[in-house]
């Protein structure tokens, strides 16, 4: 029995996953989740084979989310699942440790064949993805591309509010560092003000508006 937990803010999606899912007699949703911060909670709680995790959550985003369960638990299995087909979010997703990345624009059946192939140890991704990803990675980097991992978890954590102290009590880093990635985030993204890094990251799907 594959064990999945479904970490989503809208009610109606989550019912629909879990509906998609339970369609195989072979997988079961142990538990669901409207935000980051209760995934991660019924995470320890459950210990699911499979975590499903929405990447515009409100509040702590599912990226952020993802960081602190492999923190946690580097062997946790983690799907993620977006409204935006983002190669960018997609590529970020598995540097961090996702161990597959799937759009909501895929047919249902996508979700029950990455689910059972992420509880199998293997990776998923849609093949056009893939090939955009692929693209994407020789380009020339502009825009959220050209931050540095590091970069773009401080972009994360500062359109969500943190402040910069809570940003280096968080990656175990300085002040002076995390104000230094600050101000590399805004020449970068060409943002003024937090508001503006706020906004930026709704529009990429990384937060719920």
């Amino acid at each position: 029995m594959i064990r999945v937990l479904l970490v989503d803010d809208h009610g109606v999606v989550r019912e629909g996953f879990r509906a998609v899912l339970e369609c195989d007699p072979d997988v079961k949703v142990v538990a669901e989740a409207a935000s980051g911060e209760e995934g991660y909670g019924l995470y320890f709680r459950h210990h699911p084979d499979v975590v499903v995790l929405d990447i515009a959550l409100k509040g702590e985003n599912g990226l952020s989310t993802l960081r602190r369960l492999l923190k946690r638990d580097p062997d946790a299995r983690v799907l993620m699942f977006s409204m935006y087909d983002d190669e960018l979010l997609a590529i970020r997703a598995l540097e961090m440790g996702a161990r597959g990345y799937l759009t909501k624009s895929s047919p249902p059946e996508m979700l029950g064949k990455a689910v059972r192939a992420i509880a199998r140890g293997e990776d998923f991704l849609e093949d056009e993805l893939a090939r955009r990803m692929a693209l994407r990675r020789v380009s020339t980097p502009r825009g959220l591309n050209a931050l540095t991992a590091r970069e773009f978890e401080v972009f994360q954590m500062l359109a969500e509010g943190k402040t910069v102290r809570e940003i280096a009590d968080t990656l175990h880093l300085s002040e002076k560092t995390v104000g230094s990635h600050r101000t590399r985030v805004m020449e970068k993204l060409g943002c003024r003000n937090v508001a503006e890094l706020a906004r930026l990251a709704i529009r990429h799907g990384l937060m719920s508006p």
